[in-house]
């Protein structure tokens, strides 16, 4: 049995190098293309904000039950991937909707009503990664990581098949994405740590850090089952220091700012990605892949 240490000396392959690098390029595109799209229609179409938000959750929850009839593990991936967007968009919704009926405001420093309703999600979402922490059938690292150093393992980890990764891959995109939200807007708050206090800037050198790390332990996989799930945290890691660093005033962001020339490079880049994705997962001969074949051939 191949052990991770003897993984890790493995040389990088130049295929992996390929599948990490557009199944980065998809997810941080969808994310962008995710927050124009609430942008256009929040400011011009005000009119459909609700309506969007609904189909958001029913189209999510269709990608995520859609997964049960595919046995690939990169479909059942790639469409939990969009059924966890869809279903976090449906959320942002209920929260700016929920802060119209409550009458919340912009605050100070600029924190759209939303984000200040989400701030106070932060006891729901503590019992939710207690529940994560605890139940040992949960194979996140950062989990696992936490039950050995807290000695909190009482049985082994589940090492049993998995047979959809893709509620698993939506569950992960939500919670990934929901947990660094209330860190950031919990840092920003002035009655707490500040914009600009010494939090906000460990968490802007530590998500640096952390993403491109979690970039390089991306390069052991081959495959856009993993490499697309893997991906989730890294992309959603360094979209910290976009988010800080737009709040610090040093970035425009152009999804937000509506940047149309940098939107059309993300756009290309999201739709190149995907056909690359979809051709390769669409291919029915074991082991082929949408790889050129000098990348081929520079393996052997």
């Amino acid at each position: 049995m191949t052990t991770i240490k003897q993984m890790r000396q493995q040389p990088i392959k130049l295929k992996a190098v390929f599948y990490t690098a557009i199944s980065l390029i998809w997810l941080f595109g969808l994310v962008a293309i995710g927050h124009i799209v609430m942008v256009i229609i929040n400011k011009n179409h005000p009119n459909l904000m609700w309506s969007f938000g609904l189909w958001c959750m029913v189209v999510g929850f269709l990608f995520i039950v859609l997964t049960r009839f595919f046995k690939s593990d990169g479909w059942q991936s790639f469409l939990g991937v969009l059924g966890g967007t869809g279903m976090w968009i449906a959320f942002e919704y209920g929260l700016i909707y929920g802060g119209e009926r409550l009458g919340v405001s912009y605050t100070y420093n600029g924190s759209y009503p939303e984000y200040r309703m989400m701030q106070w999600t932060v006891g729901v979402l503590l019992m939710v990664c207690m529940y994560l922490m605890f139940q040992e059938s949960v194979r996140c690292n950062f989990f696992v990581y936490l039950r050995r150093k807290l000695h909190l393992m009482r049985g082994a980890v589940a090492t049993g098949k998995v047979d959809n990764y893709g509620p698993r891959t939506a569950f992960e995109y939500i919670m990934t994405t929901w947990f660094f939200y209330v860190l950031l807007i919990m840092g920003y708050d002035e009655a707490i740590f500040g914009a600009k206090g010494k939090f906000i800037y460990a968490v802007f050198f530590c998500s640096f850090a952390v993403a491109f790390y979690l970039a390089y332990k991306l390069l052991n996989f081959d495959k856009f089952g993993p490499n697309i799930r893997y991906s989730i945290p890294v992309v959603l890691i360094f979209w910290n220091d976009v988010e800080i660093l737009a709040k610090w005033g040093m970035l425009k962001e152009p999804w937000v700012h509506i940047n149309w020339p940098i939107m059309t490079a993300i756009i290309f880049g999201f739709c190149f990605s995907s056909y690359l994705i979809y051709k390769d997962l669409s291919r029915k001969a074991k082991g082929e892949a949408v790889v050129l074949e000098d990348l081929k051939q520079a393996e052997t």
